[in-house]
C-alpha cells in the first residue's frame, strides 16, 4: 500500500521542476500552459468522477494494479509532446490516472485497515509526503544536471513500475459483498448530510495546503519582506509540520475522537495563521506555516477514512466524491487567493485559509463513526 502512496506522490511532484523545460520545449506563453495545466486539473477531478463506476465493477486492488503502471507511462510520455494539444492532451490522461489511481488507493487503505483492524490511513498520507518531497528533490537534481527529459522522465516511470509492481500483489483482495449492498438504496437524509459535511473538510483542507504550497514563499517576499533564500521556507516549514502529524496520526485517532483530533488541530492551524497575519514578522510566518502544517496533517486522512465507511447510493462508498471535492478546494484555494489578493492585498487574501481551518473546525462532527 505504501508503494503505491509513494508512486503517486513521486509522480506528481516531478511535474514541478519540469514544467520550464515542458513549456518552452512546446513553445508555450505562459497563457498557453495554463490551458494545459486546466486539462491537467480537469482530468483529476473526472478521474476521481469515474472511479466510483469502475470500483463497482472491479476490485480496488485491480484498479491499483491497472492505474499504477498507466500512470508511470503517462509520465513517460511527456518528452514526446510539442505543442499545445499534445501537452494538453497528455496532462488530461496525466490528471485521468491520477484521479482514479486516489480514489482507488484510498479506498484500498480503508481495506487494509479493515483487514488488520489498525488505523494505517495517516501513515500512508505522511508516506505521499515524504515521497513527494523525494521526488521534487530528484527531478530537480535531474535538471540541474542538465538531463533531457526524454531520459529523466521515462527512466522514472520505468523504475517505478518496476519497483512497485511487484508489490501491489499483496493488496487485500476484493472482499465479499454484502447481500444488502446489491440492491439500489437511496442514501439517507443523515447520511447525505454527513457526505455534504465530509466534501467541506477534503475541500477546505486541500484549499488551505494549496494556498500555503503555492503562495507562502510569495507572501513571506512581498508582504513579510523575507530574502529570496528565506522565502521559500515557508513551504518546507508546512511540509515538516504536515508530514509529522501524518505519521503520528494514527496513533493519535486511537486514542482522540477523530472530531476531537481534526477540531484541535484546525483550530490550531487558523490561530496560528490569524496569529501571524496580525505579527507581520519572518520568524512569526515560518512558526505559523509549520504550526498550521502540523494541524492540517491529520484531517485530509481523517475524512478520507470516514468516507470510505460511508455508503452513499447503491452502497457505494463516498470516497470519490469526497476526493473530487477535495481536488476542487485545492484547485479554488490558490485561485481566489490570486483574484482577492490583486483586489485587497496577498496579506487580506491570507484570510482565505484561517476561514477554510473554522469551517472544518466547525464540521467536524461528520468525522466520527455512526
Amino acid at each position: 500500500m505504501a508503494a503505491t502512496f509513494a508512486t503517486h506522490a513521486i509522480i506528481s511532484a516531478t511535474l514541478g521542476p519540469w514544467m520550464p523545460r515542458l513549456k518552452a520545449q512546446c513553445g508555450l506563453d505562459a497563457s498557453g500552459l495554463g490551458l494545459a495545466l486546466a486539462g491537467f486539473a480537469a482530468g483529476m477531478v473526472a478521474g476521481t468522477r469515474v472511479a466510483g463506476p469502475v470500483l463497482a465493477r472491479a476490485s480496488g486492488r485491480a484498479v491499483v494494479r491497472c492505474a499504477v503502471p498507466l500512470l508511470a507511462a503517462t509520465l513517460a510520455l511527456l518528452p514526446a509532446a510539442h505543442g499545445l494539444a499534445a501537452l494538453t492532451a497528455i496532462f488530461t490522461g496525466l490528471g485521468l490516472a491520477g484521479g482514479l489511481l486516489d480514489v482507488a488507493m484510498n479506498t484500498e487503505a480503508v481495506a487494509v485497515e479493515h483487514r488488520f483492524n489498525r488505523p494505517v490511513m495517516s501513515a500512508m498520507h505522511g508516506t505521499w509526503s515524504v515521497s513527494g518531497l523525494a521526488g521534487a528533490a530528484l527531478a530537480s537534481a535531474g535538471v540541474a544536471a542538465g538531463l533531457p527529459p526524454t531520459i529523466h522522465l521515462p527512466a522514472i516511470a520505468a523504475i517505478l513500475i518496476a519497483a512497485s509492481y511487484p508489490l501491489l500483489s499483496w493488496l487485500p483482495a476484493k472482499p465479499a459483498e454484502r447481500s444488502e449492498t446489491n440492491q439500489p438504496a437511496e442514501a439517507t437524509a443523515p447520511t447525505t448530510s454527513r457526505a455534504a459535511l465530509l466534501c467541506l473538510i477534503g475541500a477546505a483542507a486541500f484549499l488551505g495546503e494549496g494556498v500555503v504550497l503555492e503562495w507562502s514563499a510569495i507572501y513571506l517576499r512581498e508582504e513579510v519582506g523575507a530574502q529570496a533564500g528565506i522565502a521559500g521556507l515557508g513551504v518546507v516549514a508546512f511540509s515538516a509540520g504536515m508530514t509529522a502529524t501524518r505519521f503520528t496520526g494514527d496513533r493519535l485517532s486511537a486514542r482522540i475522537e477523530p472530531r476531537k483530533l481534526a477540531r484541535a488541530g484546525a483550530s490550531l492551524a487558523a490561530i496560528a495563521l490569524a496569529a501571524a497575519l496580525l505579527d507581520g514578522g519572518t520568524a512569526a510566518a515560518m512558526a505559523a506555516f509549520a504550526v498550521a502544517g502540523a494541524g492540517l496533517g491529520p484531517i485530509v486522512p481523517l475524512a478520507f477514512r470516514a468516507a470510505g465507511d460511508l455508503s452513499l447510493a447503491r452502497g457505494r462508498s463516498a470516497l470519490g466524491v469526497v476526493v473530487t471535492a477535495s481536488y476542487i478546494g485545492s484547485i479554488a484555494g490558490p485561485l481566489a487567493v490570486g483574484f482577492l489578493a490583486a483586489e485587497l492585498g496577498l496579506r487580506a487574501a491570507f484570510a482565505v485559509p484561517v476561514i477554510t481551518c473554522a469551517a472544518i473546525a466547525t464540521a467536524a462532527s461528520a468525522l466520527n463513526p455512526r
